[in-house]
């Protein structure tokens, strides 16, 4: 079986992250040299009523940022290392402390980088 677990290098330093989806999109993410710091970011979002027997999640997020339309796919490692560059730059007190880091709205993280009106794009899985 594939592990969850995948490897990135952001800014020549190496990361760890995994994530799991439905109505809350949790993104981890870890220094590869020190596991004991982690960063949890949670996406938060309403499930559709369309029908309430299907498992609805997300992973794309359509959003606009300087003026054009562009969608975020949170899976996706070049997404995943602009959210960590981002982090890295402007949130280095979260890794610093060894204790885990939850961010509850992540969605202010992406309003912090520039990206307008996120929403995710929901899908049935089941």
């Amino acid at each position: 079986m594939k592990s969850p677990l995948r490897n990135i290098t952001v800014n020549h330093r190496a990361f760890m992250y995994w994530y799991s989806s439905g109505a809350c999109f949790t993104l981890n993410l870890s220094p590869k040299e020190n596991k004991n710091i982690k960063i949890t970011l949670l996406f938060k979002a309403n499930p559709p009523d369309e029908d309430p027997h299907t498992f609805w999640a997300f992973y794309d997020i359509p959003t606009q940022r300087d003026g054009v339309d562009t969608t975020i796919h949170l899976g996706k490692p070049r997404h995943i290392a602009e959210i960590l560059s981002y982090l890295l730059t402007s949130h280095q007190e979260l890794w610093t402390q060894t204790t885990p880091q939850i961010l509850d709205n992540a969605w202010e993280i992406l309003t912090e980088m520039g990206y307008k009106n996120p929403t995710p794009l929901w899908i049935g899985e089941w």
